[in-house]
């Protein structure tokens, strides 16, 4: 036997040197196939760019591979602790790879004829998912191995765990334990409980089988699987167990946090693209700070789709919102539609900008991308035309019925909302009631250019044609555009161009952009204090006076809005802190019903986003309830106004104590004095055509005023309009 002895070490050695020359050769061959050492030291995660909203909580991130970066030394221990007991018991031992587990696997793998089985440690499910792809083969798993190796060579164990949790996958496009725990629990992994810890990291062994979105049940079974193993290695406390495995799964996803403000950050992804890039954007780990309110936001969604499925319950509608599930996507929405608006007057900041009332069954944003005619929603900048060319609030101009004549042939014959004429009506009165025939007249006056001039500078870009119509909204505005242009009224004839990111800053912290405020002075401060105290009869006594009894007592200025047929219906208010602006409406100009105005449709759900809105930003007493300073929501009354009193019925200076006698605001210079007395009417009560179209002339009680314009008023019918041939 012992002649042999050499023979047989010469074989042994010799199959030893012929396994590890085959082991080096493998090691060699597919070293050149691993990635260099620079590589893995400088991995960089490509994470998503953060969006933040005005109190600075994390809304949204843009990112092709949803990933969020943790600090392991904040994580919780039974985190730690139990994803080692679940993935890699022997983490802290080994130097990369556990040869036993590889040889058991290895063997049920020959006995199975597949290659099933993993036993991947931490590290190489880190090497794995860093650079290499998911199929189990042969070269994979000795690529997989080697680069292993290499990790370990290189970081030490605790960067290796947080590695590995910033990029494990989790599903539904997840990567790491705190993009997990923001997705479906809505915080960040330091704060998780048990339950919710033991739930994620269940979710690492088969990511979509259990999903607890699509799943609940079979996640409900794994976490408690993963509940016993910390309970039995003493992870966990009996107690704890107990209590974590009787707690049921609760999820607060993101999509839900997203799906508030869904049209909002699709709005600022679209600019933001354009300015940074998608690359940027998505891979590069922006910080963006907007300004959106989200609480507010989530609140005021909540209360318009309430109030619109009301609105469909009583109009039994065809379609309504809640027959359509929320997992249908991009679909025609024949059910009631509503956006919402809100604007800070001082400083341009959107806190509030809902598009629709479900992203996900339509991505068109009704706010800024649809064109609805405004109604009445249109008369404050017609007004205020008005108010820069010798009208007065107190300016009498008679209701009654107006026709258009073209060709002999009856063109147009404007109609009041409500039925009935009231004659002789006081600029604040028509205004505060709505009356489409005293607007008419005065655009007739005023000449249609003027009024297009002026939509111009309040910021309105849509086709607006000089027809006499426009006095009554008939030409389509971008809703955005026309809540913005109030806020020229509630900011001393200046209007804000909206701004909806604060800052944006790049992965290290340097500020990239920072917004600038941008006022455009559209009327004086005078015109403009004016035109808000005539809408702040509209709430007081006029078409809004629904705010007071729903709640809002206290200042506020604002204009209902109805089209023909009722097709569309608005509301815009606002005080000194917030423009709030509602729309609602059919996609397809479908009738919203008989006597669905603004006031029915728009208007109920603004009081209570304002109030909100308002106490939210109020101090609190001792009890917690909010203490509102009323007179911060009220307007700076500008010099140059005086108050007067004069006649409710002449829009002049009282001639008895037996008349109606009010008070009214005038710019000084406008106030009537006592040489009106010889006039019948403040301003006119019948207007005159001559053929040539240069002139026009005034009966004011005898007195006959020339005026250079453009005038169309019959001679022989001064309620008959003749418009050129």
């Amino acid at each position: 036997m012992k002649k042999y002895l050499p023979k047989y070490m010469f074989a042994v050695f010799s199959l030893l040197f012929l396994v590890s020359g085959c082991i080096l050769g493998v090691f060699y061959y597919f070293s050149d196939q691993l990635p260099p050492l620079s590589e893995l030291q400088s991995y960089d995660m490509k994470t998503g760019s953060e969006v933040y909203d005005i109190n600075d909580n994390l809304i949204h991130v843009f990112a092709v591979e949803h990933r969020r970066r943790t600090d392991l030394r904040e994580l919780p221990s039974y985190l730690i602790d139990g994803v080692l007991a679940i993935e890699d018991r022997k983490f802290y031992s080994h130097w990369g790879i556990d040869l036993l587990g590889i040889m058991r696997a290895l063997g049920v793998d020959l006995m199975r004829g597949s290659f099933a089985q993993g036993a991947s440690t931490i590290t190489q499910q880190l090497a794995r998912n860093m650079f290499l792809t998911l199929d189990k083969q042969i070269p994979r798993k000795i690529k997989e191995s080697m680069l292993a190796v290499r990790i370990e060579q290189n970081y030490a164990k605790d960067e290796i765990l947080e590695m590995y949790l910033d990029k494990v996958y989790l599903g539904a496009g997840s990567y790491g334990i705190e993009a997990a725990s923001h997705r479906l629990f809505g915080k960040e992994a330091k704060d998780l409980s048990i339950s919710e810890a033991a739930l994620i990291i269940g979710i690492i062994q088969l990511p979509n089988a259990y999903s607890p979105i699509r799943f609940p049940d079979r996640a409900f079974r794994r976490r408690n699987l993963v509940l016993r193993v910390w309970r039995d290695l003493e992870i966990i406390d009996h107690q704890e167990y107990l209590l974590a495995h009787q707690e049921p799964i609760s999820l607060e996803s993101e999509s839900e946090v997203e799906g508030v403000a869904a049209y909002f950050i699709e709005h600022i992804r679209r600019n933001l693209e354009r300015k940074y890039g998608t690359t940027r954007l998505f891979t590069e780990g922006l910080k963006i700070y907007t300004t959106l309110d989200f609480e507010l936001q989530a609140y005021a969604d909540s209360v318009l789709n309430h109030h619109l499925s009301e609105i469909e319950d009583k109009q039994e509608y065809e379609f309504v919102y809640r027959d359509f599930p929320p997992d249908s996507t991009d679909i025609k929405t024949p059910y009631l539609q509503g956006s919402a608006f809100a604007i800070d007057p001082r400083t341009g900041f959107v806190h509030v900008m809902i598009g629709g009332r479900d992203f996900n069954h339509s991505k068109f944003n009704r706010m800024t991308q649809a064109k609805r005619q405004p109604g009445s929603a249109f008369k404050p900048i017609l007004y205020t035309a008005a108010l820069q060319n010798r009208y007065t609030a107190a300016t009498v101009i008679k209701d009654e019925p107006i026709s258009f004549i073209e060709s002999d042939t009856l063109f147009w014959a404007p109609k009041n909302y409500s039925p009935g004429f009231r004659g002789y009506t006081r600029l604040r009165e028509a205004l505060n009631h709505s009356i489409n025939t005293v607007a008419v007249k005065s655009i007739v006056d005023l000449g249609p250019s003027r009024v297009v001039d002026l939509g111009r500078r309040f910021g309105l870009n849509t086709p607006l044609r000089p027809y006499y119509s426009l006095a009554i909204g008939s030409f389509e505005v971008i809703p955005m555009e026309l809540i913005t242009a109030y806020t020229a009224f509630a900011n001393q004839g200046e209007r804000v161009n909206p701004i909806f990111i604060r800052r944006v800053e790049d992965s290290e912290g340097s500020i990239l952009e920072v917004a600038e405020l941008e006022r455009v002075r559209v009327i004086d401060d005078r015109t403009a204090y004016l035109t808000a105290d005539l809408l702040k009869t509209v709430i007081d006594e006029g078409t809004g006076r629904g705010i007071r009894w729903r709640g809002y007592p206290w200042y506020a200025g604002g204009k209902t809005g109805t089209t023909d047929d009722y097709r569309d219906a608005w509301f815009i208010g606002f005080n000194s802190q917030l423009v709030l602006g509602i729309w609602a409406g059919f996609d397809d100009n479908t009738s919203l019903g008989k006597d669905q105005s603004g006031a029915v449709v728009a208007l109920p759900s603004w009081p209570y986003i304002m109030r909100k809105a308002v106490e939210d930003k109020a101090p609190l007493n001792r009890h917690g309830e909010p203490i509102v300073d009323a007179s911060i929501l009220e307007l700076n009354r500008p010099d140059g106004l005086i108050e007067r009193r004069i006649s409710a019925e002449t829009g002049l200076l009282p001639k008895s104590i037996t008349e109606d006698i009010i008070n009214e605001l005038f710019i000084a210079g406008t106030e009537p004095i006592p040489l009106s007395d010889s006039l019948s009417y403040n301003f006119y009560p019948t207007m005159y055509r001559e053929n040539d179209f240069d002139s026009l002339f005034f009966d004011l009680g005898g007195k006959v005023t020339e005026i250079d314009s453009l005038r169309v008023f019959d001679l022989n019918d001064p309620n008959v309009i003749k418009l050129r041939n």
